[in-house]
């Protein structure tokens, strides 16, 4: 997530706006891991979705679960944010509410009890699940969409689905379900195989974390990914949106725009420019498509990122967001817990783009320093979320994190030291989930020697 930048009035805009989102060591560290198989789970997913003239949905899902823990389950923990997505479940949910209806929910196809609390789907479990074994959960429902809601929504006629299928959560020593919080992402996902199909009442254009392949619009389909963290699904309106596919090494960058902000080749010719500065520096990406889509959504999903709706706040959104790609999805972190570490780091890594791009490190870390000035920040930044302040989380993850860093690396070789930290980083926990620990270790065996003073003075 991202908050626009441009000017200080607008930084300072949005920032007020905002303010009203298994783990595995680093053995090169020295950090032991007892079974890798602690802590972790698998999950494959079959979804339907089945959209109405009215602009309802009919959604069934299907996931095969396998328990990859050491413990027998008695019981199977996802997260269904949709049905905290209201002003009864949530406190400060200021939209309009989302409506869900569970319809059923079973166990290798034999219907079974299950608890639905805030976001937390607890699914009842007739058989102990031993380790190493798996079970298929069906859950259907059907769900209508709040018109210009957070995230999950509807936008005249286009439909944002984002995190609105049951997703599975994480084990650690029990389930670790934590209740919807719309500061930040409060949902902790590991990765999983996707395979989902749609049927439309007429032909939108459709954008996913799955390959889409060319645009064109189309009434019905099947988009699959392998390896992914969680599963986003746009269906848009033809009539409302430019677009245009434009290459960034191996990777197809399919552009949306708005008809009305004239932005479609501004937009392409950045996004191309950003995607190969990170692949370039920090690392290859193995996804071959990456969808962009300017609905003024600030927001990052695996292999789809939603970006400003105008020209003048385009560029620190565009470039934070794609590199989000590199740093929430391929190295992933629990973004309840420690938010920080895919939003600081994210924040640090486009900062460094754009100070590139313009031989400028004051403009390139602007809207960072602008972020750290506006509020006071945390002494400490791996805080969950319920600890901050609303104004300290902005002012503290966003700002605080990315200026520490740079401090860091100025008084070493600068930016070329901290993309050589970031690619070592990005190679050593791909497709892996970090810690505070972890990264304290891998930055001292980094920069070798003892970091304590500088890494204790911020990290708990």
């Amino acid at each position: 997530m991202k908050f626009k930048l441009g000017a200080a009035i607008i930084a300072i805009g949005i920032i007020v706006f905002l303010i009203l989102q298994a783990t595995v060591f680093c053995e090169a560290c020295g950090s032991e891991r007892a079974d890798m198989k602690q802590d972790a789970t698998n999950a494959v997913y079959e979804l339907d979705v089945q959209m109405s003239e009215d602009g309802s949905f009919q959604v069934g899902a299907t996931i095969e679960v396998t328990n990859d823990s050491l413990d027998s389950w008695s019981e199977i923990g996802f997260y269904l944010v949709p049905n905290a997505m209201n002003s009864e479940e949530t406190a400060n949910y200021e939209d309009e509410d989302l409506e869900i209806e569970v319809s059923s929910v079973s166990i290798d196809g034999v219907e079974t009890d299950y608890k639905l609390d805030n976001n937390e789907l607890m699914v009842e479990l007739e058989d102990k699940l031993e380790p190493d074994s798996q079970a298929i959960v069906a859950v259907e429902y059907a769900m209508v969409l709040p018109e210009g809601g957070m995230r999950l929504s509807q936008v005249d006629d286009n439909y944002y689905l984002a995190h609105w299928y049951p997703m599975l959560g994480i084990y650690k020593d029990g389930w670790d379900i934590i209740d919807y919080d719309s500061k930040g992402e409060s949902y902790d996902t590991d990765y999983g195989d996707y395979t989902v199909s749609y049927e439309l009442p007429k032909e939108y254009l459709v954008a996913s974390s799955g390959e889409d392949g060319p645009i064109e619009a189309t009434q019905n389909g099947l988009v699959k990914g392998q390896n992914i963290k969680d599963f986003y699904l746009a269906i848009m309106d033809p009539d409302g949106w430019e677009t245009r596919t434009v290459q960034a090494n191996d990777t197809e960058l399919r552009v949306f725009t708005p008809v009305s902000a004239n932005m479609l080749e501004e937009t392409s010719e950045l996004a191309a420019e950003a995607y190969v500065y990170f692949e370039e520096n920090i690392g290859d990406n193995p996804f071959g498509e990456l969808d962009i889509i300017g609905n003024d959504g600030y927001m990052e999903y695996p292999n789809i990122i939603e970006v400003a709706a105008d020209e003048e706040s385009q560029e620190s959104v565009l470039v934070h967001e794609i590199a989000h790609q590199w740093f929430y999805y391929l190295v992933t972190n629990d973004p309840y817990q420690e938010a920080w570490l895919d939003e600081g780091l994210t924040e640090f890594a486009s900062s460094l783009f754009i100070s590139e791009r313009y031989d400028d490190d004051e403009y390139g870390f602007w809207s960072a320093a602008a972020a750290e000035d506006y509020y006071p920040t945390e002494t400490y930044v791996n805080i969950p979320l319920d600890k901050f302040e609303d104004e300290f989380y902005y002012s503290t993850i966003y700002g605080k994190v990315p200026m520490l860093l740079k401090e860091y690396v100025d008084s070493l070789d600068g930016n070329e030291t901290a993309l050589e930290f970031l690619a070592a980083y990005y190679a050593e926990f791909q497709f892996k989930q970090v810690g505070t620990e972890e990264f304290k270790a891998f930055f001292e065996m980094y920069f070798e020697g003892d970091q304590s003073e500088f890494l204790d003075s911020w990290l708990k």
